[in-house]
């Protein structure tokens, strides 16, 4: 897989000329730009693609669900999500399954941006991802999209192994703001890690209230 061709500008520029005038070459030059593992020129291509409106969206959607590499399918997610196409939420509800984590990442994103509240509920199930960069990102997506209904989940994985989780949880339940997670915020402030003990404490107080 390439990180990226040397002349990528110029194979974007050509994609966005021809993709601008509904011809399907440029749209393929610029998918093409989804393989690249290269950020910056992956993401000027995913931003050409977001900018055309409806016509890529079958795409997209085809890649997030089949694309061979992750890169793709992580690709596709991020643009859709930047899209803020409705019609997308099934295929990104699926990528919640994806056997990299850096899919069900992105994902987790571009339903946020969506604000698909529908996708509250299996991003309470990543809580308990094999990833704990899926599980911190779970964490404060939830805590973002403001549904107190996750709040039960947060309290069980304020006690995860990993002390980089348990402060996403924290800082998540603060964001919500809800008076049940006072009691397991307290015993939080105790946390030997003091970055998770901090969290705690200004979680507690958004808790508290005034």
């Amino acid at each position: 897989m390439p990180r990226a061709p040397s002349d990528w500008r110029e194979i974007v520029r050509k994609g966005k000329a021809l993709a601008n005038r509904k011809d399907p070459a440029g749209l393929d030059l610029l998918l093409g730009g989804f393989r690249w593992r290269y950020d910056t020129a992956r993401n000027e291509a995913m931003k050409a693609v977001a900018a055309l409106g409806e016509w890529p969206v079958p795409r997209l959607l085809t890649l997030l669900d089949a694309a061979p590499t992750a890169v793709e399918r992580r690709a596709a997610a991020d643009a859709l999500g930047w899209m803020a196409k409705r019609k997308a939420v099934p295929a990104l509800l699926r990528a919640l399954g994806d056997p990299n984590m850096v899919v069900r990442r992105a994902a987790m994103t571009a339903l946020l941006h969506l604000r698909a509240k529908e996708a509250v509920r299996p991003i309470v199930a990543l809580l308990e991802d094999e990833s704990g960069g899926v599980r911190v990102l779970a964490a404060g997506v939830l805590g973002r999209f403001g549904e107190r209904s996750a709040v039960p989940s947060l309290l069980r994985a304020l006690e995860d192994e990993k002390w980089y989780v348990r402060q996403a949880v924290a800082r998540a339940l603060g964001e919500l703001g809800d008076a049940r997670a006072v009691s397991a915020l307290q015993r939080a402030t105790h946390d030997p890690r003091p970055a998770v003990a901090n969290a705690a404490r200004h979680a507690l107080a958004a808790c508290l209230g005034p």
